[in-house]
């Protein structure tokens, strides 16, 4: 991205750790509003810029009880009303990315079309930051508030934008410090649960055909713009209909090294791939099986 700052960018959960986002004492959140995105993001066939639908959520994790909207059961500034979020959510990608949008959006970049962009221009309508932490225009939604807000975590999902699995979800968060200064950041992806038949097993009827998994890739740690979901959800498809190995760690393994190959280029990622194989444990719902791996050391 332009205008690099040197504000760390880790891992979701480190961030979520480092500012103690699920112990801070209060927090405002809203769930999966429904718009529809057209300005921004390839869909499942990797084609730009065509109408799919999106969803939005958004969590934001206070540094100080509801003091005031406690005791006087009336909302004040130790708050944020989660109607006024909403709207701000949805104004946001309507004036951008929508069907009838015409503005230009904040911090053009060369792949200005990207899922990213939308996460980006959202951030600088509540905070007056991009997600590296770069100082956007106009006056934010959540205005002289971010000193009092420990982490913010907004989410965007593309339901219609894998073929196979259950959608792409895209994930910008930042901490802050009491003067409202950004102190940390995080951007992560996640291709949910795809489904595929797959050659895998150690017992001799699991050799004869394929079974079910299902599958599910996160990176973290995103530096490169760009919609890269529908070339890793082909490399991942690809080595699992061409599977023939007899243990899930071996093929999680192996699957990692197919993203690290069309996305990753080395260094500065995290990529998570978890493998659930329903039908292999009669009594259990599915056994499951997660693979790690940091491409670069984000501690050292």
């Amino acid at each position: 991205m332009s205008n690099p700052t040197s504000i760390p960018l880790l891992p979701t959960p480190a961030l979520r750790s480092l500012t103690t986002a699920d112990l801070l004492p209060a927090a405002v959140s809203v769930k999966n509003l429904s718009s529809t995105l057209l300005r921004a993001a390839t869909d499942a066939w990797d084609r730009p810029l065509r109408p799919q639908p999106l969803l939005l959520s958004a969590e934001i994790s206070f540094t100080s009880p509801f003091e005031t909207a406690s005791a006087t059961d009336k909302l004040g500034e130790d708050t944020i009303h989660y109607g006024n979020l909403s709207k701000a959510l949805l104004d946001t990608v309507e004036t951008y990315f929508g069907p009838n949008s015409t503005a230009a959006i904040s911090s053009p970049e060369e792949d200005e079309g990207d899922a990213i962009s939308v996460l980006n221009q959202i951030f600088v309508h509540l905070t007056g930051l991009s997600i590296d932490g770069v100082r956007g225009d106009g006056t934010p939604f959540l205005g002289g508030s971010l000193d009092r807000i420990g982490f913010l975590g907004v989410k965007l999902t593309l339901p219609k934008a894998s073929l196979l699995g259950e959608g792409v979800s895209l994930t910008a968060s930042a901490g802050f410090d009491n003067t409202g200064k950004m102190t940390a950041r995080a951007l992560g992806m996640e291709i949910t649960r795809l489904g595929v038949p797959t050659l895998v097993g150690v017992n001799p009827n699991e050799r004869e055909a394929r079974q079910m998994l299902v599958v599910t890739v996160g990176i973290e740690g995103i530096k490169v713009r760009g919609d890269r979901y529908v070339r890793v959800e082909k490399a991942v498809v690809k080595a699992l209909e061409e599977s023939s190995f007899e243990t899930l760690e071996a093929l999680g393994a192996h699957l990692i090294d197919k993203v690290e190959e069309v996305f990753v280029n080395g260094e500065d990622y995290t990529v998570r791939v978890k493998i659930e194989k329903p039908i292999a444990v009669p009594l259990a719902e599915c056994p499951v099986v997660e693979v790690r791996r940091v491409v670069k050391d984000y501690y050292r």
